[in-house]
């Protein structure tokens, strides 16, 4: 590194538009570099690529050509980097000394200066937020109502007043939203949820549909009520039909009992004479069918 010489002089007195200047400019000499590139261009366009044979002899050119221009790349790449690192050399130097002395001292200080400025910014942004917050809590009467549900945007730039309006204007609204509520038919049920969502249009439309729900879901309880009910009905209906049913079954059979004697079926001989009567009975088809097997067992004929 290269000794830097330092001189005191009062800080009034520095110019830091003319602190880094440079002295000599490099002188780089590459006028031949053009003739170079005109000799390559036309080498190269005399070469008429695209109509070339494919031949073996023409490979062997190609080949070869190629290899030329490489060569002659590589050397002219190898003198451009020279003068590159020749340049480089000093500005590096250079810029070691500028990053030590300047860069990290400038920005040490702006970080300190930066971090100072927050911090006395940080400390006037709360106490102007306190002072909000102080009358918010003066002007609301309303329990389910907190500072943060305001979503009020405070910065520094923005006055007191202007802030004090949007609080003024946000309770109004929720006094006014009250009074409408009160109104309602329902009204305890959409405060509750304009309790929690603050917003009257959607507590309203919430609580109607949630009362339509309630009442499909009665009017389906009752029909089911109403079907289970026509079911116990139609029950009760039909065990007292197979009652009654079972108590004339009883009662005709003790009567074939009683009179076992009488209907006891007696064989007709020939010598007994054979009669023909016609006549009309009333009776149920369970009865029907029992005179029928009646007439079976004694061995009446019948049509």
């Amino acid at each position: 590194m290269k000794e830097i010489e330092v001189e005191l002089i009062e800080v009034e007195t520095l110019d830091v538009s003319k602190a880094v200047e440079v002295t000599q400019k490099p002188i780089i000499a590459y006028k031949m570099l053009e003739i170079i590139s005109k000799n390559v261009g036309d080498k190269i366009q005399s070469l008429n690529i695209e109509s070339l044979e494919p031949t073996d002899d023409n490979l062997s050119l190609i080949k070869r050509t190629r290899a030329d221009l490489t060569k002659d790349f590589n050397d002219l790449e190898n003198q451009r980097k020279m003068v590159k690192e020749i340049i480089m050399k000093d500005y590096n130097l250079f810029e070691d000394d500028y990053k030590k002395l300047i860069s990290s001292l400038f920005k040490n200080a702006d970080d300190q200066l930066k971090n100072l400025a927050s911090t006395v910014d940080d400390k006037i942004l709360s106490v102007k937020i306190d002072g909000i917050k102080e009358y918010f809590n003066e002007e609301n009467t309303f329990e389910f109502i907190n500072f943060d549900d305001l979503g009020l945007k405070i910065i520094k730039s923005k006055s007191d007043k202007s802030i004090k309006t949007e609080i003024d204007e946000y309770l109004a609204n929720i006094k006014m939203s009250i009074s409408t509520i009160e109104t309602l038919p329902n009204k305890e049920r959409v405060l509750a949820k304009f309790q929690m969502s603050r917003d009257l249009n959607r507590s309203i439309s919430e609580t109607n549909i949630e009362i339509q729900r309630e009442e499909q879901i009665k009017a389906q309880n009752e029909e089911r009520e109403r079907q289970a009910e026509e079911r116990r009905l139609m029950l009760e209906e039909s065990q007292r039909i197979a009652k009654a049913q079972f108590r004339e079954d009883i009662t005709q059979s003790q009567f074939i009992e009683e009179h076992q004697q009488v209907l006891t079926p007696q064989l007709i001989t020939e010598e007994e004479p054979v009669f023909k009567c016609t006549f009309s009975v009333l009776a149920t088809k369970a009865q029907l069918k029992q005179c029928k097997e009646f007439f079976a067992q004694i061995g009446v004929k019948y049509e």
